[in-house]
């Protein structure tokens, strides 16, 4: 049977879509994340930089988001939920979106967690790599996913052949999740509000949600 190491509010939630979506049987161990945000230490158990997801699968590990999607798809998918445009999307979002969300995010809770009394001071170099290359940056990276996804009803980039969610939905639903939930844009377009509202009311991955652990990118629907 496959087993999924599964790290609460991580990319893994993308793999248990994918198992939801495909109805694959799988065994899940949720890993919680300490006080500090961190991965505990128990995943190193299961992978040597402590991260998640890990999928098992008859004696054979995949690590990365991604491959986990790809081979799950591959082997289990018989032969849908993939599109052509796929590959720009997978690469696009691992590539060029999620390092300046997770930018944004290690810098802010930076900020936040230096005393209010030292803040004026001890931050003002990371405010700096926010507004001066972060931000930008983020933005015009979200930028282009909003264009994609604005006036669709449906699929990031239209689905397969049946209709069903492809490879760059997999990837694209948790960071959608943290770009209209995480509350650290500014400002969030139709494009993404509207996707990622029909995606936390789509069947497959409602179930990866309540099976996540305490989901903290949830719509307010």
């Amino acid at each position: 049977m496959i087993k999924l190491h599964h790290l609460e509010n991580s990319r893994s939630v993308r793999i248990l879509w994918v198992l939801e979506e495909l109805g694959i049987e799988y065994e899940l161990k949720t890993y919680k994340r300490l006080p500090s945000g961190l991965a505990p230490p128990e995943l190193k158990a299961v992978d040597p930089l402590g991260h998640a997801p890990i999928l098992e699968d008859d004696g054979h590990t995949v690590a990365e988001s991604g491959a986990i999607i790809e081979y799950l798809v591959e082997k289990y998918g018989g032969g849908k939920y993939t599109n052509s445009d796929d590959a720009f999307w997978k690469h696009y979002i691992e590539g060029s979106l999620m390092p300046f969300c997770v930018f944004k995010l290690v810098l802010s809770k930076g900020i936040e967690s230096i005393p209010w009394y030292l803040r004026s001071v001890l931050a003002v170099v990371p405010r700096a790599i926010l507004s001066q290359w972060v931000d930008p940056n983020l933005n015009n990276a979200v930028e282009i996913v909003d264009k994609q996804l604005k006036g669709k009803q449906g699929w990031a980039v239209g689905g397969d052949v049946d209709g069903n969610p492809t490879i760059a939905d997999f990837m694209l639903g948790f960071t959608i999740d943290v770009l209209a939930f995480g509350g650290r844009l500014e400002h969030v377009g139709e494009g993404i509000k509207s996707y990622a509202e029909r995606l936390q009311s789509y069947p497959s991955y409602k179930k990866a949600i309540e099976k996540s652990g305490n989901y903290r990118y949830k719509a307010s629907l």
